[in-house]
This record gives C-alpha cells, sequence and structure tokens, in this order.
C-alpha cells in the first residue's frame, strides 16, 4: 500500500476515486502477482486475522456493501476540512464492478462489466467510457491510469487484498477487540513507508471490514482518509444489468475526466 494524498477528494464508495494519483498502480499490480507470503514486522496474531480477512474476502463471489467516507482536506492555509460521502459498492469476481454515490448532487459514478468501464459525473451527466481488462484487478488499475483517478479503499476489492495491503508494510500489531455498530471487532495497526493504516475486522465466522483508516506520512499535514464499512450482502444475487452502463437522458460523452467533479484547486498539493 503506497499513498499520495493530495486532499480534495471527491469520494466513490470503496473505490474512493479522487483526481490525482494516490497509490502507484504499477506497484499494486506488481503485488497481485506475488506469492502469498508473511511480512516480516507483522505480530503473528495481527497476521492471522489480517489473512483471514482477506481470504474471506476474496472467497466471496458476488457481494454489495455501503460505505461512508471521510477524506481530510488540508488548505492551502493548513486548515483541514473533512468531505464526507456515502456511496454503494457491488461486485461480481472476476470481471464486474459498479460503484455509485448515493444521494450526492455532484456525484460520481463507476461501472465495470468486463470489458468496459465508465466513469460518470452526475452533476452535470457527462461521462467516460474506455476498454478494460478482463478483471477487476486490472480494471482498478487502469482506472488509475486512463482517468488520473485513485482508488484507497480499493485494496480491500483485489483478488488477493493481502498482498496489496502488506505491500509496503512494515509492521502490524493487534490492537485489541473492541465493538463497532454493536459488534464485536478486532483492532489491527499497521506501519509503512509511506502510510499508516488500521481496520476493525468482524469477529466471528464473517471476519468483514467495517472500518478502514489511512494516514500519508509523506505530506507534512498527514491528512486522513477513512471509511465505514456496512450493510453487507455476502451472497447478493446480482443481475448483468446492473453491471451496463446506460447514458444518460441528454448525456455527454467527453473524452478525459468531467472537470467539473475535480477537487478544489485551494486543496494542498
Amino acid at each position: 500500500m503506497k499513498k499520495m494524498l493530495l486532499g480534495g477528494a471527491v469520494m466513490l464508495g470503496l473505490l474512493a476515486l479522487a483526481t490525482g494519483p494516490r497509490f502507484v498502480g504499477e506497484r499494486h499490480a506488481a503485488a497481485a502477482g506475488k506469492p502469498n507470503k508473511a511480512k516480516k514486522g507483522i505480530s503473528p496474531d495481527a497476521e492471522a486475522a489480517l489473512r483471514k480477512m482477506a481470504d474471506y474476502l476474496a472467497s466471496l463471489q458476488s457481494f454489495r456493501v455501503r460505505s461512508a467516507a471521510k477524506d481530510e482536506v488540508v488548505l492551502k492555509s493548513g486548515q483541514k476540512i473533512d468531505l464526507p460521502s456515502l456511496s454503494e459498492t457491488t461486485v461480481q469476481r472476476p470481471n464486474k464492478l459498479r460503484s455509485e454515490q448515493v444521494g450526492a448532487k455532484g456525484g460520481l459514478a463507476f461501472w465495470y462489466d468486463g470489458t468496459s468501464m465508465t466513469l460518470e459525473c452526475m452533476s452535470n451527466a457527462t461521462y467516460t467510457t474506455k476498454p478494460a481488462p478482463p478483471t477487476i484487478d486490472g480494471a482498478i488499475d487502469q482506472a488509475r491510469k486512463v482517468f488520473g483517478i485513485e482508488a484507497p479503499g480499493a485494496d480491500l476489492l483485489y483478488s488477493q487484498p493481502y498482498d496489496i495491503l502488506t505491500e509496503q508494510v512494515t509492521g502490524g500489531q493487534l490492537i485489541g477487540h473492541e465493538y463497532i455498530d454493536g459488534e464485536s471487532v478486532t483492532h489491527l495497526a499497521f506501519q509503512g513507508e509511506e502510510v499508516d493504516w488500521q481496520i476493525w475486522i468482524k469477529d466471528g465466522k464473517e471476519p468483514l471490514p467495517v472500518w478502514f483508516s489511512i494516514i500519508t506520512k509523506t505530506m507534512k499535514s498527514q491528512p486522513e482518509f477513512e471509511v465505514h464499512l456496512s450493510n453487507w450482502e455476502t451472497k447478493a444475487t446480482i443481475s448483468a444489468a446492473v453491471f451496463a452502463f446506460k447514458a444518460p437522458p441528454n448525456g455527454t460523452s467527453v473524452d478525459t475526466f468531467p472537470k467539473t467533479c475535480s477537487p478544489p484547486a485551494t486543496a494542498e498539493n
């Protein structure tokens, strides 16, 4: 995991799409192809808990999840502003993904159907459609390159999430057992070369992530991104039509990312 947070992000569910580079897609792609080995510096109990969650996520063939994200924007004045968003993400492995903001007037929506991917700026009905690789892993990496956007929450959607999450981890530990939304969770914390991150995992037979936070250390202000995951449907029956993009009435196809959905120019660079 490597993150260079620019601030002023426009959130889109687990994809948490934002203009500008956040992670390096090439390194993510490389990590996904590596053997699933334990990382040095991670305590055995943290290793076991993280791997259990990652393996369970990878085993889900289709699911839906709601995500309430908050991205911390750092203005040139040094003031920190929180930008919240609420989104829904639907996944069908190996090659279908949809994520869109809920109730966001100027929100974003993303469709991937196995052959093409579309990003729409719902505030003005502009959209961009591009060819896409045959897997979700490839589509996420390609979206970073083609649309110039990033996805800090998408680490959880890869086919091998353990490898992606621990790509640059230098240490990890189990903090304890806590309660979120009335359910017992395991709290893990990890240190990395460029980011520190924490994750809270539901205890029991369904070790689902319920909270995920990332702090970028490469910036003086150390901004934070966090997402609360809820309403998991782990055996969702999903129609193929869910992943098929239909152009909105009076919509306009554009060649590049919709500029009106870009982050504020006052955000720290």
